[in-house]
């Protein structure tokens, strides 16, 4: 799996699956890690500990945040994966040269990476009104 960059629209920070399904949350992650094998999902890295990552798809025309997945993933691709909060909390620079280190390319994809995230980023935050569809929890909870 490649390591993108990823954005979420500043109307839905902290609305996610953890903050959903705050009961079922430990039984979620605690399936993703097991189906990871406790290694991370895009680097492919024997882990002690793994990140939930959700993974949504977004539809802009009709304003719907869907959840498509969640994945067992390194610290370090998580970090890199919400580049925007590497910046905020000054991982930034490793974040770039992890992206370039996993993906295998140079400073020009990168930048270009960044470049087209911030495009999404100012799309996306332009719609107020996003609607989560979290349907794929109850996958989980089966």
């Amino acid at each position: 799996m490649e390591l993108t960059l990823e954005v979420i629209p500043k109307s839905t920070w902290g609305k996610n699956v953890r903050s959903e399904y705050k009961s079922d949350w430990d039984k979620i992650r605690k399936l993703v890690y097991q189906k990871a094998m406790m290694k991370c999902q895009i680097c492919y890295e024997k882990q002690e500990t793994l990140h939930a990552h959700e993974v949504w798809e977004f539809d802009e025309e009709d304003h719907i945040q869907k959840l498509v997945d969640i994945i067992g993933i390194c610290e370090d691709c998580h970090n890199t994966i919400h580049y925007g909060r590497a910046k905020l909390v000054g991982t930034d620079q490793e974040a770039k040269e992890h992206f370039m280190k996993v993906n295998e390319c140079d400073e020009l994809d990168w930048m270009l990476a960044v470049q087209e995230v911030s495009i999404k980023s100012m799309k996306r935050n332009k719609i107020k009104d996003w609607k989560l569809d979290l349907s794929l929890v109850e996958e989980y909870l089966k």
